[in-house]
């Protein structure tokens, strides 16, 4: 008679692979239920998950999200970075395929591109709206020494504060500290001359306060300067040109002339008048005729004596020796 461990020895070990009674239970209630469908092509359960790479509809409402909500201009390199995106083109177009949108679409709000990148801002004609929610918040304003020493690092950019002294003609150290308090301008280096003195440029900042993308956007010079006139036309034309109230050819008329065209404007204008004639001077000839009509209107006066005469000199019959 055999042992029981004998027994349990000849028995066959469970195949694992083999569906146990519990698992051919489960699968004859699926195939009932009509069992798990076959996964197809194009399954969105088995498709990648949705990224701004490849839905273009979430890649443009991303970006939108993200130029509303940003506190200051987002480049395409900083927007694609953040969407994981390395074609920067990419990005470009469908910004600036927003922007037109949203111009088109006549909202409160608009996409500027500024400060070489791009954000959400109110339309210049809502300032006045605006204003008064933020009227509470100091609005930059800046001295005319301020604005000054800006528009010399604008245009001159990087210079040391002796060059921007040197063009301005005064001091600059409180102009300079309060536009780099204001963030508008900043330290770009050092220049490579005696002391290394500090060079100075503008900001991203100062390209948003001021509206522009970027530096090629500022007026050319030329835009502030006048006109040169010619130094020698303008003492001519000075010269030529006549005094109110006298005819324009008056250099070409005699004096008489004048006159009678002013009086003939001037009706009642008096006539002016003309100058006694100088009476000639008395010669030695006509003093004798001159001295006999007085004595003869006056003749209680004494003849002037002949100072010739009472020297013993001979007198003939004048007054005057000969």
């Amino acid at each position: 008679m055999s042992s029981p461990e004998a027994d349990a020895s000849d028995v066959p070990a469970a195949d694992p692979t083999e569906p146990t009674p519990a698992d051919a239970a489960a699968v004859a209630v699926e195939e009932s239920e009509g069992g798990p469908a076959e996964p197809a092509d194009g399954d969105p359960a088995h498709s990648p998950a949705p990224t701004p790479n490849n839905d273009p509809l979430l890649l443009r409402r991303a970006l939108e999200g993200l130029l509303f909500i940003t506190d200051r201009p987002l480049s395409a390199g900083e927007l694609g970075k953040l969407l994981n995106i390395r074609d920067q083109d990419r990005i470009v177009a469908v910004v600036e395929d927003l922007r037109r949108e949203l111009e088109e679409r006549q909202l409160g709000y608009r996409l500027i591109a500024v400060a070489e990148g791009w954000q959400m801002a109110t339309r210049p004609e809502l300032a006045p709206y605006m204003r008064k929610l933020f009227a509470d918040r100091a609005t930059m304003r800046l001295s005319t020494a301020a604005q000054e020493t800006l528009s010399i690092i604008a245009y001159r950019q990087p210079l040391t504060r002796a060059e921007i002294e040197e063009i301005r003609g005064v001091e600059v150290i409180a102009a300079l500290e309060t536009l780099l308090e204001k963030r508008l301008t900043k330290v770009v280096g050092r220049k490579e001359t005696v002391g290394r003195p500090l060079m100075y440029g503008t900001t991203a900042e100062f390209l948003r306060h001021f509206g522009l993308r970027s530096l090629e956007d500022l007026p050319p010079l030329d835009s502030f300067t006048p006109p040169e006139q010619p130094a020698s036309a303008a003492p001519a034309d000075a010269a030529a040109a006549p005094a109110p109230g006298i005819p324009a050819d008056v250099g070409a008329q005699t004096e008489e002339a004048v006159v009678a065209e002013v009086l003939s404007q001037h009706p009642d204008a008096e006539r002016p008048s003309e100058p006694a004639a100088a009476e000639p001077a008395a010669t030695g000839e006509d003093v004798e005729g001159v001295v006999g009509a007085v004595l003869s209107e006056h003749p209680g006066a004494a003849a002037p004596e002949d100072e010739s005469a009472a020297d013993g000199e001979d007198v003939e019959g004048g007054l005057w020796p000969k």
